[in-house]
């Protein structure tokens, strides 16, 4: 690993006590692994613009170098989107409030023990899932319908909660199921280019996965694989409002498979469609966008990641 290059991009909102605490941390443990420190650049960014042009320059001297995240959800939603079909490696430090897709992918690993494994260089192959429409890319999960409402409220929450933002996703659940619990959206999906029957609508939430976890610790899919060219659609018909807070806690800690209105299946491509012609809130990675139909398609093996 000696004379290979690492790009630590910190989320602006960090803090700089924050990062001068991981700044500590990260070069105590190059030095333990025997690096140089030259090789190791902790930067702040504050657009995606600004990290692509610190990526461009990074990846002229280190072509298979490792970028490492360093924020929440959002910051990693928006680097990894950068990392798709390139030579360089993708890391994550959990700064963030949520870390849903670091938790999914390595459970409890300290930050400390990240970067030990970021500076080891061990890497896997990831799957992605693409939406053409927005020419973006999600990591970890997208969904339509409450759960994507409660993240909706939940970034106006942490705007006008800063010491509260932890407690974002339960404290959105409430206002988030006052705007309804049917969402009248069509779904086809496929896989290998065959329709898979499904449940009809209408929806309470609709998800497709390649990770396991999201909103803060919502283990929708427990047994998710992020490399097997596979995704989940996970989806729920409508139900009353009295059953809806029955479930959410079986919802939180991942044991809802027995839920009869619940129903899932393996694909490769989902389309959502507004029956209506709406825009549909859209929640990918905890971003929000807004459509009335957009396609997702599996990228097998779209970026490399430290393991």
């Amino acid at each position: 690993m000696r004379n290979k290059g690492f790009l630590f991009i910190f989320n602006q909102a960090a803090g700089k006590k924050k990062k001068a605490d991981m700044n500590a941390l990260v070069l105590d443990r190059a030095s333990k692994a025997g690096l140089n420190k030259d090789d190791i650049f902790l930067i702040y960014s504050t657009s995606k613009t600004s990290s692509q042009f610190l990526i461009n320059r990074f990846s002229e001297k280190y072509r298979d170098g490792v970028v490492v995240a360093c924020g929440g959800d959002g910051t990693v939603h928006s680097i990894g989107n950068l990392m798709i079909d390139t030579e360089l490696t993708f890391a994550i430090l959990p700064l963030g409030t949520g870390n849903d897709l670091y938790t999914g992918l390595y459970g409890k690993r300290s930050v400390k023990d990240q970067i030990d494994h970021i500076f080891k260089g061990k890497t896997s192959e990831t799957d992605a899932i693409y939406i053409p429409e927005l020419d973006l890319y999600t990591l970890n999960i997208l969904s339509v319908g409450a759960d994507a409402n409660v993240v909706f409220q939940a970034n106006d929450f942490k705007e006008n909660n800063k010491f509260l933002q932890k407690y974002a996703y339960i404290a959105s659940i409430p206002k988030a199921l006052q705007a309804g619990t049917a969402f009248d959206i069509d779904l086809t999906a496929k896989k290998d280019g065959v329709e898979l029957k499904l449940m009809d609508g209408p929806y309470i939430l609709a998800a497709l996965c390649n990770g396991v976890m999201y909103g803060g610790g919502f283990k929708i899919n427990p047994d998710g694989q992020v490399s097997d060219g596979l995704l989940e659609l996970v989806y729920v018909q409508t139900m009353s409002m009295n059953k809806i807070w029955a479930i959410l806690y079986k919802f939180f800690s991942g044991k809802h498979e027995d839920l009869k209105e619940l129903q899932s299946l393996l694909c490769d491509e989902v389309v959502y469609t507004s029956k209506d012609g709406s825009p549909m809130i859209l929640n990918c990675d905890g971003e929000i966008y807004q459509l009335p139909t957009f396609t997702c398609q599996v990228k097998k093996h779209a970026y490399k990641r430290i393991i």
